[in-house]
């Protein structure tokens, strides 16, 4: 009966394809810290040496939560005054594209936490109630409507959800465990920083929560 209620969670959610690489916010409540890691979250795979020092992890949110940045191995280490929700906003250099002549700068947003309900960064997810399933996604304070968000089980598998007329979602949390909820977006509006010109933003969030209640994923066959 168990492996029959596994089998009908896991058909509802769709094998993961994306391997791409992106960072992503851990938080640890015992130790008031944050970790932030660059990989392939879905793969397990945090990367470390050079790959790791391309990521500078220092644009902090809320800043007044920051004690000390401590770069490790495999992970960047936040000590917080605090147990609180914590972001990291990395902002990449204008590249072209590998397959056209376009110019993009991409934005990465990394947050952890479901506690603050008001939001922390201009791209954010954000619960409308504490520790609630269902969030709003927004953009400078605005609702994004009819937008896809995918979230990243315990067990590795994903499932889409689509925002309401209100920016609006509620996602299901059958297992015990870490679920990363992924979201981006393109602005197509042309620029210049550091002058280096671009024709599009890609504004890419990871947003880490942790459960403690449900059923446990990871069953011997």
């Amino acid at each position: 009966m168990k492996k029959f209620i596994y089998s009908i969670l896991l058909s509802s959610f769709a094998v993961l394809n994306a391997n791409a690489h992106g960072i992503w916010l851990e938080l640890d409540d015992k130790r008031d810290e944050a970790k932030l890691y660059f990989g392939e979250w879905e793969n397990g795979k945090a990367e470390s040496g050079e790959k790791l020092q391309r990521i500078k992890g220092e644009d902090v949110y809320p800043k007044e939560l920051l004690k000390e940045i401590v770069r490790k191995d495999n992970h960047i280490s936040y000590n917080l005054t605090k147990k609180s929700d914590f972001a990291v906003i990395e902002s990449g250099e204008p590249r072209k594209g590998k397959n056209d002549e376009t110019i993009s700068r991409k934005i990465s947003y990394a947050k952890a936490g479901r506690t603050n309900t008001n939001s922390i960064i201009a791209f954010d997810i954000v619960p409308v109630k504490e520790n609630s399933n269902t969030f709003k996604l927004v953009y400078n304070n605005e609702p994004m409507v009819k937008t896809n968000v995918t979230v990243i089980s315990p067990t590795k598998w994903e499932k889409t959800f689509r925002t309401d007329d209100k920016g609006e979602f509620t996602i299901h949390t059958p297992w015990i465990g870490k679920y990363l909820l992924e979201v981006s977006f393109e602005d197509a509006t042309k620029g210049e920083i550091d002058g280096k010109s671009y024709d599009k933003t890609v504004h890419s969030l990871s947003y880490m929560i942790e459960v403690s209640q449900g059923l446990p994923w990871d069953l011997k066959k």
